[in-house]
């Protein structure tokens, strides 16, 4: 019987993530489709409404979100709304792992996230996989940290301890 479990298990862990991918993307899309279609249809005729409107005014927008956080003047805002946000409690949590999150895959970042490494935990004798964040801290006063560290980022280091 154990052979049938441990293909089972095997089955499931290379489908749930996929499924929980799609579905997410699904859900993704057509919140987008929701929101933003009625608002199309709220401004223009319901005869100018194509299904499918509301998701595709979803990319522009997020195209012209980054668009704008190119300009000095809007990025300034946008930083002081972000500091805003931060400051409510658990908004910040969600907020911050899912921005640090997105950052992973951040072209901006050049040299951040690119050295893996394995992080013994305090606590028990779990292992964590972090990124190296900075390794050089000479810009960083003396004492600052010591010369055999390294600065890791733990990607969901707030679900621990």
């Amino acid at each position: 019987m154990k052979p049938i479990s441990k293909t089972f298990i095997k089955g499931l862990i290379a489908i749930i993530p996929i499924t929980l991918t799609l579905y997410l993307l699904f859900w993704l899309a057509g919140t987008a489709e929701l929101v933003l279609g009625n608002i199309f249809k709220f401004f223009f005729p319901d005869s100018w409404y194509i299904k499918g409107f509301g998701f595709v005014l979803g990319l522009v927008a997020v195209f012209f979100v980054g668009g704008f956080l190119e300009s000095q003047a809007f990025l300034t805002r946008f930083n002081k709304f972000e500091a805003l946000v931060i400051q409510i409690p658990f908004i910040k949590i969600i907020y911050t792992a899912t921005r640090d999150f997105m950052s992973l895959f951040s072209s901006e970042q050049e040299g951040k996230f690119k050295q893996v490494v394995l992080v013994k935990m305090p606590t028990g004798n779990g292992q964590q996989i972090g990124f190296i964040t900075v390794s050089d801290f000479k810009e960083f006063p003396y004492g600052f940290i010591a010369d055999n560290q390294i600065a890791v980022f733990l990607p969901f280091s707030y679900q621990v301890g």
